[in-house]
């Protein structure tokens, strides 16, 4: 999360009161203090931000709420009088550059200071910001988990990491994969498969051979193959098994090869935001393909001597440093596993 970011949500959307939706249509609308993006540019990034409006004219009408109904004429009659008599990108820039008065004013509150373009910028500690961590010396704050997930493996059970979106269950599964070869008592290859980039059965199919080195099958031959193998499947995003692209037949496959033996052909760690049990409801027609095989492991936030140690971690021998005040919003202000998952 940019600073910008962090001033929209912390001293924009909070203080007019604007939900989550609303606040992640200002985000993909403004995303930095030079940037306006028409409504179609956000009705585009709905394929990968499910809290947007798909359609540029929803995206049209959830703006006029936000303008006339968030921010009232009456907060600020300097600058809303005059927006609400503007129509269309004249009034998303005038609205733009409000913003980034306030956006500097609140900038000098954080003892920030605007730098000039043309200087060197210090290499930001917290890379990176925002996205899965494949690079394990980079990884913080997570070993207890990755212990209890090994113990829990070797153990003969299979593993579902619960939490939150965005907390770090992809990066935790990375480490997995990365870790398998060492950790595991009994040797397994290690396959890692991240669901958001598969739409069906037949992507499932095609990627999981790939990676196991076979030729594409399904059904009995598949699993006559996958008999002879021993492998740590490991699952991104697993409720995207829940769309009409994925079958029961394939989540059924998986149970049986996962279950019913001492050493089965598989072993799965799985990342879902909810619980199995309300992914996939069990039931007599329809049992669920993952509940009672993975054992579930609750990935919370960080507390604060996680983030404080964290933050200790990463200015070691830079030239950047925090006053107390400072970490103390950040540990008070639940953004730390948003920016550093």
């Amino acid at each position: 999360m940019s600073f910008w970011q962090t001033f929209l949500v912390m001293d924009v959307c909070r203080q007019y009161g604007l939900s989550h939706k609303e606040q992640e249509i200002l985000l993909a609308k403004f995303p930095d203090e030079n940037t306006v993006n028409s409504n179609n540019q956000v009705a585009d990034q709905s394929l990968e931000n499910k809290q947007l409006p798909d359609i540029a004219e929803t995206v049209r009408r959830q703006m006029w709420t936000i303008y006339n109904k968030r921010f009232a004429p009456q907060q600020d009659p300097e600058i809303f009088l005059e927006l609400n008599q503007k129509n269309g990108k004249s009034k998303d820039i005038k609205f733009l550059a409000w913003l980034r008065n306030k956006y500097l004013q609140w900038l000098e509150t954080q003892n920030f200071k605007m730098i000039d373009s043309v200087q060197t910028y210090t290499d930001n500690p917290f890379t990176p910001l925002n996205d899965i961590i494949n690079d394990q010396h980079l990884l913080y704050g997570r070993e207890r988990d990755i212990t209890r997930i090994f113990e829990t493996l070797n153990s003969g059970s299979s593993v579902a990491l619960i939490g939150e979106k965005k907390i770090g269950k992809s990066s935790l599964l990375k480490a997995i994969y990365h870790q398998a070869q060492h950790r595991l008592n009994k040797p397994r290859k290690a396959i890692y498969l991240n669901l958001s980039l598969i739409f069906n059965d037949d992507d499932f199919y095609d990627k999981l051979c790939e990676q196991v080195n076979i030729p594409v099958q399904r059904g009995r031959q598949l699993i006559r193959n996958l008999e002879q193998q021993q492998l740590l499947l490991l699952l991104d995003e697993v409720e995207r098994m829940t769309w009409k692209g994925f079958t029961r037949d394939l989540r059924l496959q998986l149970r049986g090869l996962a279950d019913g033996q001492a050493n089965p052909p598989l072993r799965l760690v799985i990342t879902a935001s909810e619980h199995l049990d309300v992914l996939f409801p069990d039931s007599r027609d329809n049992p669920s393909p993952f509940q009672g095989v993975c054992i579930e492991e609750i990935i919370h936030p960080w507390d604060e001597n996680i983030v404080r140690g964290f933050i200790h971690n990463r200015l070691m021998n830079t030239q950047v440093s925090f006053i107390e005040e400072e970490i103390i919003q950040l540990i008070i202000e639940p953004i730390w596993y948003l920016i550093y998952r």
